[in-house]
């Protein structure tokens, strides 16, 4: 179990690394704004969103006690039946947004150090 939730963390941190070449593929696929203030209108909708779902993932993170897996305080999962499916999915999908975002901001952070 430990390895899977460091996986999960892990992955999602590389996945945020690479977030560039996602956003340009998909950036490919969508209709190119005409003017500069919708495309600048869209990139902070999008950075918002983003961090929306960086700031739940983490209260996910927290509220769900991720990190007792991951640092073997529990050694067994048990899956809530009472609980919806789909409210389990949204809050692991979330957290590992919030793994994504901190990849990717912190890829770029390294990247600007090592410029200097």
């Amino acid at each position: 179990m430990i390895c899977a939730y460091w996986g999960f963390v892990l992955m999602s941190l590389h996945l945020g690394l690479h977030w560039r070449v996602i956003l340009g593929a998909a950036g490919k696929m969508l209709p190119k704004p005409e003017m500069d203030r919708k495309k600048n209108t869209r990139t902070w909708t999008a950075r918002l969103l983003g961090a929306a779902i960086a700031v739940y993932g983490l209260y996910a993170f927290i509220e769900r006690d991720l990190l007792s897996y991951m640092l073997m305080r529990v050694h067994f999962v048990f899956f809530d039946y009472s609980e919806p499916v789909l409210l389990f999915i949204l809050d692991y999908t979330a957290a590992m947004g919030m793994f994504i975002f901190l990849g990717h901001y912190l890829g770029k952070g390294i990247q600007k150090i090592g410029r200097k």
